[in-house]
């Protein structure tokens, strides 16, 4: 039966005066609907004509705040109170808790703000307001409402605990340091603030520190899988992938639903070069951030294709496609008829790998008998270091044409040409990758002293809202820039096969220079990918890259010298040579 119906049953029952009828038709209509506004304003009044006037209120009060223009609602919900300020109250708070309890924190956090306003001295009243604004992903609103309730409840390590948490959230790192050490002080056994001590800690950089701290408190806690995976991360911040294993092991067998965790833990595997282990662990990921529609076709499991359709699907970014494309000549050899999903920017590029039938942007390929995704292949193919299938180029550069760029600087003189990508994708709607990014990309007027080395052309290849950095000083007018001209990847690609060298942080054109066979040299950030492995110079999936590291988070100055030094040694041989 439906609420509508039921719903006309009780006002009925209502009306002829049947109240405990009524009361109990209504609340089968919110057994069905629990958020039903009128449902809960007219229960509200029927428990405030039986005299209960607390009750009402938290039902009246919900009701408005599913609905704050209904002055129908707000009038009876003064008369349930019967100007009893504490009832009011009292009654708000029930109402909070059961919209809050109910998944609604944004309705939760209007019956709050209208508890704290009748009982401003109520911890309770702040605490839970703080609650709800912050799980309607608002911390810093909530911020005031839970300070005012610690002040109220200085001794509450419950609300001391809740306000350091919203101080991490907001990422202030000393704020949250000094209530966890004075909640500490006064309970040295609360194991979960030991552990967010040390979050404190590491929010504000103070890797090391924090590694000792998350050992104290887990040395309290063995079992709290928050620690171990915190452990774990900020291990991975010091540069120290090889221990980070065994933490994030720890996590996962202590949690085992616990998703970030597993892709963390992958990560490690991939990024030491477990590869093994680590392709199959990768899998993780498409639960937690990658997502590829239901195309109501199954997956491939590495069967026998016998000729059948299958669908390369290209599930993450440019960088991620442009490295496993590598594998559809294999898919096409265990005898597939391929057809490639990518990005519409890498289309008429793909368009040119061997083994590809056909290419088509996400969303636009015809019928197909199986799917796999561009990054599971390598676990498909059960790749190791040792099998990687490195032989490059497997890109054809000359997509765009072999003259479209042909123009722009005479060959054979003896200068060095050389392309330059400084920034990724800066990510600006997603604040996890946003953070990634800010310490993968470099201004270029870090690369200011190339512009006086003899010998050197140098070449954006750098698109998006970074490139504007080209046209002002000292690069402007002294870098050739053509990227206007570029609309997709064949056309980049037909511009770095006309290079000698590109350089780029750790972003797509790197991974397109590699798969060219053009030498380029990746700037990778401390916390690097795990496709740059660790300790080493070369790439097992590009015989012409190097990598060149940081050694301290966000110093890219060494880095930059190096580079400078031995582009310098380059150019200089270059000219010696054709001299």
């Amino acid at each position: 039966m439906s609420a509508a119906f039921l719903l006309s049953d009780a006002v009925r029952l209502h009306q002829s005066g049947q109240l405990a009828a009524a009361a109990e038709a209504y609340v089968r209509v919110l057994a069905q609907a629990p958020l039903h506004p009128d449902a809960l304003h007219l229960l509200g009044v029927v428990r405030a004509q039986g005299g209960q006037a607390e009750e009402a209120v938290a039902l009246i009060a919900q009701a408005a705040a599913l609905n704050p223009i209904s002055a129908l609602y707000r009038g009876n919900l003064v008369k349930a109170a019967r100007g009893d300020a504490a009832a009011v109250g009292q009654g708000l708070l029930r109402a909070g808790d059961a919209l809050f309890d109910a998944g609604a924190p944004e309705l939760a956090a209007r019956c709050y703000r209208a508890a704290v306003a009748v009982l401003p001295d109520d911890a309770l009243a702040w605490g839970n307001l703080a609650a709800a604004l912050r799980d309607a992903s608002r911390p810093a609103e909530a911020l005031a409402p839970m300070s005012r309730a610690a002040a109220l409840g200085p001794g509450d390590d419950r609300i001391a605990a809740r306000l350091g948490g919203l101080h991490l959230a907001l990422r202030d790192g000393p704020s949250a340091e000094a209530l966890f050490r004075a909640l500490l002080e006064r309970d040295p056994g609360h194991a979960s603030a030991r552990v967010a001590l040390a979050d404190a800690v590491k929010t504000g950089g103070r890797f090391a520190k924090a590694t000792g701290l998350y050992r104290k408190a887990l040395a309290v806690d063995p079992a709290d899988a928050d620690g171990w995976f915190n452990l774990g991360v900020t291990l991975g911040d010091l540069g120290r992938h090889e221990d980070t294993v065994a933490p994030y092991r720890r996590a996962v067998r202590l949690s085992p639903g616990r998703v970030d965790a597993r892709f963390n833990l992958a990560h490690a595997l991939l990024i030491t070069g477990r590869y093994e282990e680590g392709w199959p662990a990768f899998e993780a990921r498409f639960e937690r951030d990658v997502h590829i529609p239901d195309r109501g076709r199954p997956w491939w499991r590495g069967e026998p294709l016998q000729g059948r359709t299958i669908l390369l699907y290209g599930e993450q970014g440019h960088g991620d496609a442009l490295q496993f494309i590598r594998y559809a000549p294999m898919v096409a050899r265990a005898g597939g008829r391929v057809v490639v999903e990518c990005l519409p920017a890498l289309a008429r590029l793909f368009a040119r790998v061997e083994g590809v039938a056909e290419v088509h942007p996400l969303g636009g390929a015809p019928d197909f008998d199986l799917i796999a995704p561009l990054m599971s292949l390598p676990a498909l193919f059960g790749t190791t270091l040792d099998t990687v299938p490195a032989a490059v180029p497997y890109l054809d550069g000359a997509a765009a044409g072999e003259v479209r760029f042909a123009g722009l600087w005479p060959p054979g003189d003896g200068t060095l040409a050389v392309g330059l990508v400084w920034a990724g994708d800066p990510h600006v709607t997603d604040p996890r990758w946003s953070h990634a990014d800010t310490r993968r990309s470099i201004q270029l007027a870090g690369f200011a002293p190339l512009l006086d080395l003899p010998g050197l052309l140098l070449v954006s290849l750098q698109k998006g809202a970074a490139a504007a950095q080209a046209a002002e000083p000292p690069f402007a007018g002294r870098i050739l820039d053509v990227m206007a001209d570029v609309a997709d990847f064949a056309d980049t690609a037909a511009l770095v096969r006309r290079l000698d060298l590109v350089i780029s942080v750790d972003t797509s054109v790197a991974h397109l220079a590699g798969a060219l066979g053009v030498p380029v040299w990746v700037l990778s950030r401390f916390d690097g990918c795990w496709r740059w492995l660790t300790d080493r110079e070369d790439s097992p999936w590009y015989p012409t890259a190097r990598v060149f590291r940081q050694e301290r988070i966000g110093d890219w100055q060494p880095v930059l010298d190096r580079v400078a030094t031995e582009l310098r040694a380059l150019a200089a041989a270059r000219l010696t040579k054709t001299g």
